[in-house]
């Protein structure tokens, strides 16, 4: 990943994914890192640890990523400071387990914004950026990574509108690899199990106790275990990198075997 400038959204939250990928580029070499949250409490520490610790910079932003302005200043701040924008991790994201019986239009709306709508406009305004060309980058490339879920791939795995939002990352992602063939810019989705991260830790907290929904959470996993933010980050700094030039178009599964079982029981129903 070296000379490459990236962009992180989500990154805020001590125990998340997207401050795992800032670390995990970081030590990949990469040339600037932008740390971006809605909430940025946490981003000015991230930022100096990140320099201290591997010499990369890191530029704490404020952005919400559903936010077409918001995403444009920042695009516009890594152009006009390096000229280049090769690696958008579009990891922010919500959830909300608000059963169908009472969930309002208003907070389904909500969810696609944030979960979709984020991703869209991710693909939309990097891919515009990852194609101007410079002394610095004689030519086009890129790559986008969003951040879906075993949610968006089978039904059971959250609730209702948190999966659906999720299944139109993974399908967004697989059209734009095709609109922008030639392009020589790659657009993936990560498909995380249960990772623990301070969204999950309030379904481990409601659950905890229940020996049986635990056991299942436990044990939907071929690993039995849960997954740790960093190896969702490995896996996006892999697909940030060369090494994964000819992959794309994918939704990549790191779920510790969770989808590998038929049937795949329904953990998170309405009650």
């Amino acid at each position: 990943m070296e000379n490459l400038v990236c962009i992180v959204t989500g990154a805020n939250s001590l125990a998340g994914i997207g401050r795992a990928a800032v670390y995990a580029f970081a030590k990949k070499n990469a040339r600037a890192i932008y740390a971006t949250d809605i909430s940025e409490e946490n981003l000015v520490s991230l930022a100096e640890d990140v320099y201290q610790t591997t010499g990369v910079e890191c530029i704490p932003k404020r952005m919400d990523a559903s936010s077409d302005d918001d995403i444009q200043a920042v695009i516009g701040d890594a152009m006009a400071r390096f000229g280049r924008l090769d690696v958008f991790f579009a990891n922010a994201g919500i959830a909300g387990p608000h059963p169908m019986k009472t969930e309002t239009q208003d907070e389904f709306l909500n969810m696609m914004r944030v979960n979709s709508w984020s991703v869209y406009a991710a693909i939309k305004y990097a891919s515009e950026a990852m194609q101007k060309t410079s002394t610095d980058k004689p030519i086009s490339s890129g790559s986008i990574i969003a951040t879906a879920s075993v949610a968006g791939v089978r039904s059971g795995a959250g609730p209702m509108s948190y999966s659906a939002s999720k299944a139109a990352v993974i399908n967004l992602c697989q059209s734009a690899a095709w609109r922008l063939r030639g392009k020589n810019i790659r657009v993936n989705a990560i498909c995380p199990g249960l990772i623990v991260t301070e969204m999950t830790e309030k379904v481990l907290a409601a659950i905890k106790g229940n020996e049986t929904m635990e056991n299942a959470l436990t044990t939907s996993s071929a690993l039995q275990r849960f997954g740790d933010p960093k190896e969702i980050a490995a896996m996006a700094a892999f697909l940030a990198g060369s090494e994964a030039s000819y992959i794309t178009g994918q939704d990549i599964k790191v779920d510790g075997g969770m989808t590998a079982s038929l049937p795949y029981a329904p953990l998170f129903a309405d009650n």
